[in-house]
């Protein structure tokens, strides 16, 4: 049976008119594209969902099909033993990217629940088994869906651990070697300073080598986009690491925050510093990472834990590491200063929030020069939190938690005033994307008029419908839509896109000259077989999905060019002949220069691609 997404994206994609770009729009671009809206999901790599992807005659991809490490139903392929796990020691007492290979992992372990919510409750179901899973056989990739069924309202599976010392490890930097995903996952999890990971349980079981299987119906509007758009299959998240680190890098063309006192460079609570040196007594449980602890580095310090180990990577390579002395880098997820309200909270030892940061971002990038954008969150306005299913079910709770308060018989209509603002916050912590709001961190934005540009999907469909969607726009979706395992699945990011693509799609004169940009923040800590660059210090990192929906898209074509999250902010400079962000930032790099030797490294790394090779600019529709 045709699964009912592609079924209705084939019927939208029938009669699609071009109109020319010349009839709508600002003139004053390199291209015809006058409207730019990148649409940030959450963590699945390229591998995760498009592994088994065949494209149309002409084209190839590089993906667990193409190597021969999975065949077309799934199963193992003749080069499994490419992505076989191992059974690793390590040998020493400090953090390594080298540990002592022991031969082929026996079996995965367990898929976990981690991260999943009961829909019943909404209680986390906390690091216990995932029975779905019971007989899965593997010690490499597995397909998902032949355990736990693709887009159906219970198709959330465990989330992978997904942070930047662990990435490290798993990748060696490069991606040279695929079996150490496992290992980094089994031994230290999101770490010690995360609630229920310890030194004798991970909580990590072997979701992360799951994928899914657009042969068997798995991911049908990403397959059908691809044969009717562009893809590539060598697009790059910006950090080795998690949502955080990956939106700041969207936001400010791949730097990364710092610990500040006032804008002075400071240092982090003890306790907040990263430590990757395994505890006494095991293979490789960091003694200070997590959730709740270890995120800030000073890598300008060879000295300091775990960084000496990479910068011996970098050196081999001849890269900069970009680290400025004493700065010390948050690398993983914290919330920012500033909340949806434009409130500043401090960052203490024991509140997790880091510092306003005066990096230049491509909001003010954007603004000095005159050109309009705005950044939409699903959740920031009160209008998507009130119109949002949660809502129905928070609110009576809510409600009646408040009579209690008020005389017997008083009128629900004299206590919603209450109650109301109340519910709302409550939900808005469900379906808001805190860390996905990278420009509310930024002091420059939240204390100027330029905050007015930060809106939700409420005024994002208005823009639409009303023919005043700015020039440049990022989407990021409420969470349930965003596609992250554990509380989402890519059946709903896939609702939220062809929701979205519908709705420009109906408005053809914003349609003829506009581009949209679906990517995720990061890959979630899922194997990816991907080859990594060396940029600096903080990545690249791992493959994720980039496909480009527009009049002017390749159309069924899959780029090879080396991509990652700044080539978004390269080509928004290109097109509208914006300067780079800041003398740090990586926008600096230049293009690609074909390898002919390796379609998928640059012959002149680093380098890194400004998107337009996706594009056909020449046709005369």
């Amino acid at each position: 049976m045709r699964h009912p997404i592609l079924k209705s994206f084939v019927a939208l994609l029938s009669g699609v008119a071009l109109i020319p770009a010349c009839l709508a729009g600002d003139t004053s671009t390199t291209t015809p594209i006058k409207h730019v809206i990148v649409v940030i999901g959450e963590n699945n790599t390229f591998d995760t969902i498009f592994g088994t992807y065949i494209p149309p005659r002409g084209q190839s991809a590089f993906n667990l099909l193409s190597q021969g490490i999975v065949k077309a139903d799934g199963s193992p392929g003749a080069n499994y033993g490419k992505a076989v796990q191992s059974h690793v020691i390590n040998g020493t007492s400090q953090y390594t990217l080298n540990p002592t290979r022991m031969g082929a992992l026996a079996s995965l372990p367990q898929p976990t629940l981690i991260g999943v919510y009961n829909p019943s409750t909404l209680a986390l179901y906390g690091t216990s088994p995932d029975p779905r899973f019971n007989g899965l056989v593997a010690n490499g990739p597995f397909q998902i869906s032949k355990y736990v069924p693709y887009g159906t309202a219970t198709s959330a599976v465990g989330d992978p651990v997904h942070r930047f010392f662990q990435m490290w490890q798993q990748t060696g930097g490069t991606n040279d070697k695929h079996d150490l995903f496992q290992w980094v996952a089994t031994t230290v999890g999101q770490g010690g300073a995360t609630d229920g990971v310890t030194a004798a349980s991970s909580g990590q079981g072997g979701e992360l080598m799951g994928f899914y299987n657009m042969n068997q119906g798995d991911a049908p509007l990403f397959k059908a986009l691809a044969q009717q758009y562009a893809i590539s299959d060598n697009y790059h998240q910006a950090v080795l690491g998690g949502t955080g680190a990956n939106f700041f890098a969207l936001a400010t063309a791949g730097d990364a925050p710092v610990y500040n006192n006032n804008g002075v460079l400071a240092i982090p609570p003890a306790n907040q510093i990263e430590n990757p040196t395994p505890q006494a007594g095991t293979d490789n449980f960091y003694s200070n990472d997590g959730y709740s602890g270890g995120s800030y580095v000073n890598c300008s310090d060879s000295s300091q834990p775990g960084v000496a180990e990479i910068m011996s990577v970098l050196h081999a390579k001849g890269r900069n590491s970009n680290c400025e002395s004493g700065a010390y880098y948050l690398l993983n997820n914290y919330t920012p200063a500033y909340d949806v309200y434009g409130n500043l909270t401090a960052p203490t030892a024991t509140n997790f929030v880091y510092p306003p940061q005066t990096v230049p971002t491509i909001g003010e990038l954007l603004s000095n020069k005159g050109v309009s954008w705005k950044w939409y969150t699903g959740g920031r306005e009160d209008a998507d939190v009130t119109g949002d299913a949660f809502y129905q079910l928070v609110y009576p709770q809510v409600l009646a938690a408040y009579r209690a308060y008020f005389p017997a018989g008083t009128p629900d209509s004299f206590i919603a005033p209450y109650a109301t603002p109340a519910a709302i916050k409550t939900t808005r912590g469900l379906i808001y994307n805190s860390i996905g709001d990278p420009l509310n961190t930024s002091s420059n934005v939240v204390t100027s008029a330029l905050r007015n540009n930060l809106q939700g999907l409420t005024t994002l469909y208005n823009d639409i419908s009303n023919n005043s969607v700015p020039a440049v726009s990022f989407v990021v979706p409420k969470n349930l839509y965003s596609g992250h395992p554990g509380y989402s699945a890519p059946g709903n990011y896939e609702l939220f896109l062809q929701d979205l693509i519908q709705k420009v799609q109906a408005n053809p004169a914003l349609w003829a000259n506009t581009a949209i940009l679906i990517t995720t923040d990061e890959g979630g800590g899922y194997f990816d077989t991907g080859a990594i660059q060396n940029l600096d210090f903080f990545g690249d990192g791992p493959r994720i999905p980039l496909v480009v929906v527009s009049p002017y898209a390749k159309k069924g074509y899959v780029d090879h060019v080396y991509h990652d999250h700044v080539s978004i902010a390269k080509f928004i400079e290109k097109n509208w002949r914006l300067p780079t962000l800041s003398n740090r930032s990586r926008d600096n790099l230049p293009n690609p220069v074909k390898n002919e030797h390796n379609a998928y490294l640059p012959a002149n790394q680093p380098a890194i691609g400004d998107l337009t090779s996706l594009f056909n600019f020449d046709h005369d529709d």
